[in-house]
């Protein structure tokens, strides 16, 4: 049915049998035989023969509408296996919510610049869970954080992004410890930090534990922006990647803190399908979006070390509740 269907369109997008054979590389004759059989098929006359030249009928029309929607269709379903064509229908991202915040914008507009008729559907999970639904086959494609110099992600497809770097911060105006300290004073402060699963909360807790103290959470919530801004208020201490805390509209309220016996670094990846078809060039683009914006990430290094110096110059951390 598909060749006749083929006919009848081309047919009626050119009000001519002639042009229509032409398209489809046709004799014309061809082109009214298959026209002929759609209508021994269908049960019905399709084409008004007694015009020149002939036209749809009134269900002519209508069998020419869905014919049209059901060749477009069946064209976009022949292009997902291929890696070159344009991508259509959806992209499914995973992303930690701290990198959602750091680049989703930047996402979602690039794709929707290079690709207008793809739909980018995000979840935002921690990277243990998105590793699991790419494995899953609920995800296209994710952005991950693991330790440091840790083995690439297993499972899947990965490329290295970048090394985040993350910083113990306080408000500026009402420090709660020295400028520089060590883990065990930092037992002794409240933290504003993300849920249980999250690496940086897992990391800190294990470094504290280390020497023999107990994380003491005073607020337990995701979203970096409010985090800093209840930091900035001096409700307690937190952790943010150098490149938010540069762009944060609280940074001029917030200061580094320099922990003498902690740091946490954290490798990004970008793990994906081994087979994406033609989702491959939003991939591409994903990736080209997320270097670029942790390219960003040693001006934000050196911005937050610019916020550090000016805290020194102006006191914070001299003084502690």
């Amino acid at each position: 049915m598909l060749e006749e269907l083929k006919a009848f369109t081309a047919a009626v997008d050119r009000t001519s049998l002639t042009k229509a054979a032409d398209a489809l590389a046709l004799t014309q004759s061809a082109v009214s035989r298959r026209i002929q059989q759609l209508e021994e098929m269908l049960g019905t006359t399709l084409l008004d023969r007694s015009k020149r030249p002939p036209t749809a009928t009134a269900v002519g029309r209508r069998v020419y509408q869905s014919a049209t929607t059901l060749l477009r269709d069946l064209d976009r379903l022949m292009s997902i296996p291929k890696d070159k064509e344009d991508p259509s229908g959806t992209f499914r991202l995973g992303l930690p919510q701290v990198l959602a915040d750091a680049t989703l914008f930047d996402i979602a507009m690039r794709m929707k610049a290079d690709f207008p008729a793809l739909d980018l559907k995000c979840r935002t999970q921690w990277s243990t869970g998105l590793q699991l639904e790419l494995a899953a086959g609920e995800l296209d494609a994710a952005a991950v954080m693991v330790p440091a110099g840790s083995a690439q992600p297993a499972g899947a497809q990965a490329k290295f992004i970048f090394t985040l770097d993350v910083q113990v911060v306080q408000s500026k105006h009402a420090p709660l410890v020295p400028r520089s300290t060590k883990v065990s004073d930092l037992a002794e402060r409240q933290w504003i930090l993300n849920p249980q699963g999250c690496g940086y909360r897992a990391a800190l807790q294990r470094a504290m534990e280390g020497v023999g103290k107990q994380l003491r959470l005073g607020v337990d919530m995701h979203g970096t922006d409010t985090q800093l801004r209840l930091v900035a208020a001096g409700l307690g201490l937190g952790l943010a990647p150098s490149r938010l805390l540069a762009s944060s509209r609280y940074r001029k309220d917030l200061c580094a803190v320099d922990v003498a016996d902690f740091s946490l670094r954290l490798d990004i990846w970008l793990i994906h399908a081994p087979e994406l078809g033609n989702l491959t060039r939003a991939l591409d683009v994903l990736h080209r979006v997320l270097i670029e914006s942790f390219q960003a990430e040693a001006v934000a290094e050196r911005h937050a070390k610019e916020i550090a110096r000016g805290a020194a110059r102006v006191g914070c951390g001299r003084r502690s509740k």
